[in-house]
């Protein structure tokens, strides 16, 4: 075999192994639930699809409708999806405003707080839960 084709083939190898993200993209986890948002005394059900970065950290996307419109807040996390701590920072769709939430999973169920963040700390908004 040629240098040249010997080459072309460990390049062809090389580019049919799956990368790490890739792996990840496919474990991508969908948890459902709801939230309370208290100061404007509103609740409705809520999807979280969590999406593996690294070891206990994760790409976040929460979907919910808020007084007939659907959002989605996006953002990142760090904790466990299965038994105890969880927290992350999202923001909504044009980036203006920042939530952070915080919580743990106990028997597969998760149960938090949320909050914005401005320049003078955070205000807390609300509670979520989170299931399988």
């Amino acid at each position: 075999m040629s240098r040249r084709a010997l080459l072309s083939a460990v390049v062809l190898i090389l580019l049919m192994i799956p990368t790490a993200s890739s792996l990840c993209a496919g474990d991508a986890r969908t948890l459902h639930g709801e939230f309370v948002w208290t100061a404007r005394n509103n609740s409705g059900d809520l999807e979280a699809i969590f999406t593996p970065t690294g070891e206990g950290t994760w790409d976040v996307s929460f979907r919910f409708d808020f007084r007939g419109q659907p959002h989605t807040y996006s953002g990142t996390a760090e904790g466990s999806l299965t038994d105890g701590a969880l927290q992350g920072t999202v923001k909504n769709e044009n980036e203006k405003r920042t939530f952070t939430f915080k919580g743990s999973f106990k028997n597969g169920e998760f149960s938090g707080t949320h909050a914005e963040t401005t320049g003078e700390g955070a205000q807390s908004t609300g509670t979520l839960k989170l299931g399988g």
